[in-house]
């Protein structure tokens, strides 16, 4: 790939030092910003106190910060036990530090994605990655991961690399499965894999998933009992309303666009778009197009889980570069339509960088359930263009099937075009797009 005329000064170790230098300073202004703000590494506050309760044998479901509970799995605690033993200071350092190097290596793995990969080689990959985070960090949902001291990006990293593990990979799957039991959302990825055929890998998520249940059995068994037996992972109530304004999922807008927390009949719906979502990732996926798949799949993941706060939408961020680069490398066959979808992209980047959907009225819950048009709008913007990404990729599809269906009744010797499909060599690859 060509970098339209920086190569001089982005070439070579000095381009990827010039980068590095200017991904730190952003980084580190943002270290700042976030540490200004209220509600500064108020979730790593929550970890902190899941694991004190397991290292002093308190009851893990019971303890608060700010009002705030510790609302994930058993296996999470165990794992941030660390941060019950060192001082706090150390704490906010330590994740900053994970968040900052965790940041352009997700990009980096999304570029590895196929067939991205296949477009740029592993240098400019990382040249990529490295001047997208530069800015990419103030996106609202990478900003309030580093705000709040989330786990959200080392999550995703977790996903991409299996998804960018050679298929015959024993390992592969490993790493979804304990990112899964931190959180549950990336469990979408295990069916993700079963659905794209690779069984192996599906196994092997799943596996490592219920040996994360098994640790927090042996370390808290309490705890594990009332989260997975009783049932409790499934109650929203103890993690917030749905119909809280910061909530991006499907539940979210569902209550506040009809004025009621969304019941049963609900989950029909809902499933059935997660459904249609996930079918659409995987037929990209069974194509060999898992950067395709991937962004459908964590857009997918994000709609259908009832709460998806917007940090949690940083698994969807490296989608946004996918299709950046999809719509660039097609633009000399439809200038205009690569100008629209360029600026579609910009304008999703540009809300990002707003934050709009964290800065509206602080409202009562039931005010938020009768909010006026404009918020009503802005309090479901992620999940607005979550619907668009997932409507896109179906009608690609439907367009798709009815050029198979020209193609059928098109002569022998007819080129692949005239039948109503683009050659092979000029099809594109992707179609675009607290405290928990």
């Amino acid at each position: 790939m060509r970098w339209a005329g920086w190569d001089g000064w982005l070439a070579g170790r000095r381009g990827v030092l010039t980068l590095l230098a200017a991904y730190l300073g952003s980084a580190v202004i943002c270290g700042f910003v976030a540490a200004a703000a209220t509600v500064a590494f108020v979730d790593l506050h929550v970890y902190q106190i899941g694991a004190a309760a397991v290292v002093h044998g308190v009851w893990l479901y019971g303890v608060r910060h700010w009002g705030l509970p510790f609302t994930y799995p058993p296996f999470a605690a165990v794992v941030f036990t660390p941060l019950a033993m060192v001082p706090w200071s150390f704490a906010v350092g330590l994740m900053f530090a994970a968040n900052t190097a965790a940041t352009p290596v997700m990009f980096y793995l999304a570029l590895r994605l196929k067939p991205v990969a296949d477009w740029l080689g592993r240098a400019d990959a990382a040249r990529l990655a490295l001047a997208v985070a530069v800015i990419a960090i103030w996106l609202e949902p990478v900003y309030t991961t580093f705000a709040f001291g989330q786990v959200n990006i080392l999550l995703t990293v977790m996903v991409l690399i299996d998804l960018t593990l050679p298929d015959k990979s024993a390992s592969k799957g490993v790493a979804t499965g304990i990112a899964a039991g931190l959180k549950l959302i990336p469990l979408i990825f295990v069916l993700y894999l079963a659905a794209t055929r690779r069984m192996r890998a599906a196994l092997v998520a799943l596996g490592s998933f219920a040996a994360t249940i098994a640790v927090g059995y042996a370390v808290v068994p309490h705890a594990s009992q009332y989260y997975w037996a009783d049932l409790t992972f499934l109650d929203t109530n103890r993690i917030s309303r749905l119909s809280n304004d910061w909530n991006q999922s499907l539940l979210g807008a569902v209550s506040r666009t009809f004025g009621y927390e969304p019941g049963a009949r609900w989950l029909l719906p809902v499933g059935a778009i997660g459904l249609a979502g996930l079918a659409l990732a995987a037929r990209a996926g069974r194509q060999g197009n898992d950067a395709t798949g991937y962004g459908l799949c964590a857009v997918t993941g994000l709609l259908v889980s009832p709460i998806s706060w917007t940090h949690h939408w940083v698994m969807a961020v490296p989608a946004l570069l996918l299709a950046v680069l999809a719509v660039w490398r097609r633009r000399h066959e439809a200038p205009r339509l690569a100008r629209f979808w360029l600026t579609v992209i910009a304008v999703l980047a540009a809300i990002g960088w707003t934050g709009i959907a964290r800065h509206q009225p602080r409202l009562s819950p039931n005010q938020q359930l009768h909010l006026p048009v404009f918020w009503q709008v802005v309090s479901e913007i992620y999940v607005l263009a979550g619907l668009a990404a997932l409507g896109i990729a179906a009608g690609a599809y439907l367009r798709q099937r009815a050029g198979h269906g020209r193609l059928a009744g098109a002569e022998p010797d007819q080129p692949l075009a005239v039948a109503g499909r683009p050659p092979p060599e000029s099809a594109g690859p992707l179609r675009p797009r607290t405290s928990e």
